[in-house]
């Protein structure tokens, strides 16, 4: 991860910290980190060299209600910490006061180890990739037979229509985002796709069967912490899209870069894989298949992603990860884009649609009976 400079008050910032973590010693220096798109994170090293990780809602007008929802992000983490084991780094507090930083914040603990961010692995070893694999999935898999009402979390989200009502609130936050004015130039960003509407309206039709679990909603190698020798996972980050919701989704998102290639001379996505998850590549550079980290799966958690509409829990990922793109697209040309990789993100939105455009009237084409003439 990258780091620098900025404009936090690091005096009244520690003034505040130092009532919250007995063991800070002043002074302390923010700085921040240049990787990640939403929510804006700091290291935060005190003069002892202990280190802490803020993480605050971005500055400026926000332009949707349910993004950057920090309080989320600190609720889940305080409630999975209580489950002896789960990796989850511990949080110290939760500031709601815009007066000290600005913005609403939350510290926890800084976790050494390894964040690989390249879906491809290819900074993991090979003899790995494997391992890490299973343990990114199998960590999934607990996550998801955890009780949410266990731990105080039965109202942290709708139990029930999860792929529904997140088709009316994708559809909703286009909407806003299309209208977003380009400072410079005055002109709206637009829609996200012309044939959005009907890739919604296709997944509304044919949403897989509820069911209900606390989930990430971000879960891939990037947003988790190995070990910084071993192949396994010891913190999950990035809670921001957390709720109560489908379990499908996460473990469809987590597979992507199984079924969701990359375009060859195009960006790689996060969420997508280049020919080392090629069938024909996989024994030879340490990965397993799709459907072994599946058959794990649903052997810990007790059910079968691949047998409830499978298909479109991977049109809606691309859905919905493409609206996030242009999300972002909608900060950047507001001047509201938290890191410097920005512009990587508008070749996505619509790759990302023309894709699942493509997946739908696939679809369409097999439900159409054939003409006997």
């Amino acid at each position: 991860m990258s780091a620098k400079k900025h404009d936090l008050d690091d005096a009244t910032l520690g003034a505040y910290l130092q009532q919250h973590i007995p063991d800070l010693k002043l002074p302390l220096i923010s700085t921040k980190i240049g990787y990640g798109q939403s929510n804006p994170t700091y290291f935060v090293d005190d003069s002892n060299k202990a280190r802490y990780i803020l993480r605050k809602k971005p500055s400026g007008i926000i332009i949707s209600p349910v993004a950057h929802q920090v309080d989320r992000e600190y609720k889940v983490l305080k409630a999975l910490g209580n489950v002896e084991g789960f990796p989850v780094p511990k949080v110290y507090c939760l500031c709601m006061d815009p007066s000290v930083i600005g913005t609403a914040f939350y510290v926890m603990e800084f976790v050494q180890g390894r964040i690989i961010t390249d879906p491809n692995l290819c900074t993991l070893p090979p003899t790995q990739r494997r391992s890490a694999w299973f343990s990114l999935i199998s960590t999934l898999a607990w996550l998801h037979s955890i009780d949410p009402d266990s731990l105080g979390l039965s109202d942290f989200g709708k139990k029930t229509d999860f792929y529904t009502r997140h088709c009316n609130t994708f559809t909703r936050i286009e909407a806003q985002q299309a209208k977003v004015k380009d400072i410079h130039t005055g002109k709206q960003l637009g829609r996200a796709h012309p044939n959005f509407d009907e890739i919604v309206d296709y997944i509304r039709k044919h949403v897989p069967s509820d069911r209900t679990s606390i989930i990430h909603g971000d879960y891939k190698f990037d947003n988790v912490i190995l070990h910084p020798t071993e192949p396994r996972v010891i913190a999950i980050l990035d809670w921001e899209l957390s709720t109560l919701g489908n379990p499908m989704m996460d473990v469809c998102y987590a597979c992507g870069p199984y079924w969701n290639r990359a375009q060859k001379g195009g960006t790689v996505r996060d969420d997508q894989g280049g020919e080392v998850y090629l069938p024909e590549n996989q024994r030879s550079n340490g990965m397993p298949s799709m459907n072994e980290l599946v058959d794990e799966y649903a052997k810990i958690a007790g059910w079968d992603p691949r047998m409830d509409q499978w298909e479109i829990a991977k049109i809606f990922h691309l859905m919905r990860g493409s609206t996030i793109s242009h999300g972002i697209q909608a900060r950047t040309i507001s001047g509201q884009a938290s890191s410097e990789f920005s512009h990587v993100y508008f070749e996505n939105t619509k790759r990302g649609l023309d894709t699942a455009l493509a997946m739908v009237r696939v679809m369409k084409e097999k439900e159409t009976p054939k003409s006997s003439l």
